[in-house]
């Protein structure tokens, strides 16, 4: 029992020392377990274009921060034009946006993700442009971007305060979502989270059916 308050208040530290959200803890069913994926029917061709975004960030899955291939993300990132807010992103600022954004500029889908390394500026992109839900209780699809408020000053109310992390939807299954991002205690790695957590802040929704719809003209 020691060595286990041992392991928990080691790994508590290091979330806070590293100023990344602390994950829910799951005392029941394992949720890494479960078969997440659609919860609901969308055409072929979108469902392609969001797989292929999700499966684009998971082959960084395991890059920790300040190796070659963490440095390659900023690089994707910071390479891109034009620059968001003309900002170069250096080593130690949090990536989590700017893994989002690599992502999105990898997959060539910057037309409807767009680019940012800051959270809360990301969110008033994609609400400038129709893309913003606020729901909380919202079940979302691969390929959508979850925002969270892990320092809510009111965590037992609905978050609506500043969002300081952000992620990919890998899918849903029986009421959690579990979520791929950059910068998850200083690396690309799952996260897993009930459907309507009080932390969520929204969820981007990249207009994918557009350019579906625009392939299948061509």
């Amino acid at each position: 029992m020691k060595k286990f308050l041992i392991l928990v208040l080691t790994i508590v530290l290091a979330f806070t020392f590293l100023g990344c959200e602390l994950p829910e803890i799951y005392w029941g069913n394992d949720p890494s377990r479960l078969e997440y994926g659609f919860d609901r029917e969308i055409s072929e061709e979108e469902k392609s274009l969001r797989l292929d975004f999700v499966q684009t960030a998971e082959k960084w899955l395991g890059t920790l921060e300040g190796t070659d291939a963490y440095r390659d993300i900023l690089s994707i990132y910071n390479e891109h034009t034009p620059l968001a807010q003309g900002y170069i992103v250096q080593e130690g600022d949090k990536w989590c946006a700017t893994f989002v954004s690599a992502i999105a500029i990898e997959c060539d889908l910057t037309d409807i993700i767009p680019t940012e390394c800051g959270c809360q500026r990301q969110i008033g992109l994609f609400d400038e442009i129709g893309c913003w839900q606020e729901d909380d209780a919202y079940i979302p699809l691969p390929g959508d971007i979850i925002y969270y408020c892990s320092k809510d000053e009111n965590p037992s109310e609905d978050c609506t305060t500043w969002s300081d992390h952000v992620g990919i939807v890998v899918g849903t299954c029986d009421g959690y979502i579990k979520v791929i991002e950059g910068n998850f205690v200083g690396t690309v790695s799952y996260h897993y989270i009930k459907v309507d957590s009080k932390g969520i802040r929204g969820f981007a929704l990249p207009d994918y059916a557009s350019i579906a719809t625009e392939a299948t003209k061509e």
